[in-house]
């Protein structure tokens, strides 16, 4: 399958909609990007001033990709609820070590998710954040919290992203296409800016998008930005069954409670873009 023939997979009438969203805990760093999956795919950027906005994008969505972890560590709310009663407390432990030989991560601070994805994309020392133990953690109220408001007019969002929402992470979905940089990309520095654009040249020519001067402009000087656009493809991926869903008992368990990070597959055709050429 080229890479046009993927973004027109499964074109519809009306075509399918993707929403991306960078969510941060405060409005003025969230990127909101929508995705209109046509013959020719159109991409714009969003206002995301409140709350209000975020709603009203998603549900103009069939699917949203949402940069946040939306549920804590079974182990860490155990953890809590035992603290609380003054009860004894859970034993601390580890998953699985990864097959490199490293410990798991954490089950207090880290979901079996961030564990599964962390093996998946052989990340080594990028690991996911905490969402028990990090900054993080005020990110994910705010997302429930979206998750709890899009219910009251519809059906209860589920947390394994069979629905209407997915959770991403999109620079585990760059390591997954082959698009990663070798230096950081959420920076204001010279270099992250390059970053950017190349991650930017990938995912366009990959996909064959056609970006507005805006978008590319807007996306290769904000990360927020960029990380927007990378969810609403992820979105797009998952919405066609391209992404790796939960599989086994426990992780279909663990996923309805604790959330599931969806990451994108490696055979997604994604044409790897490397000082400006194309191989």
């Amino acid at each position: 399958m080229t890479a046009g023939k993927w973004a027109e997979t499964a074109v519809t009438d009306p075509p399918m909609v993707t929403v991306g969203i960078d969510l941060a805990g405060y409005s003025g760093t969230t990127g909101v990007c929508r995705v209109i999956w046509a013959e020719q795919p159109a991409v714009e950027l969003l206002n995301a001033r409140n709350d209000e906005d975020l709603l009203a994008a998603m549900r103009t969505a069939d699917k949203t990709g949402l940069d946040s972890p939306i549920g804590w560590p079974v182990a860490f709310t155990s953890l809590l609820a035992a603290h609380q009663a003054g009860t004894k407390l859970p034993v601390r432990s580890r998953y699985v070590p990864h097959p490199g030989g490293r410990d798991g991560l954490g089950r207090f601070t880290h979901r079996l998710t961030d564990d599964v994805a962390w093996k998946r994309t052989g990340a080594g020392k990028q690991r996911p954040l905490s969402v028990a133990a990090d900054k993080l953690g005020i990110v994910a109220m705010r997302a429930v919290d979206l998750l709890e408001r899009l219910a009251e007019v519809g059906p209860a969002i589920p947390r394994d992203g069979s629905g209407s929402v997915v959770e991403v992470y999109p620079a585990f979905a760059l390591i997954q296409w082959g698009l990663a940089s070798k230096v950081s990309y959420k920076s204001s520095k010279p270099a992250a800016l390059a970053a950017r654009a190349e991650i930017l040249a990938g995912l366009a020519g990959g996909l064959g998008l056609d970006l507005s001067e805006r978008v590319r402009d807007r996306c290769t000087r904000s990360d927020h930005d960029l990380d927007a656009l990378i969810s609403a493809v992820v979105a797009r991926a998952a919405a066609c069954g391209m992404t790796h869903s939960p599989t086994t008992d426990e992780e279909h368990a663990m996923a309805a409670v604790e959330g599931w990070m969806h990451l994108p597959r490696r055979d997604l055709p994604l044409t790897v873009v490397r000082d400006g050429v194309v191989p």
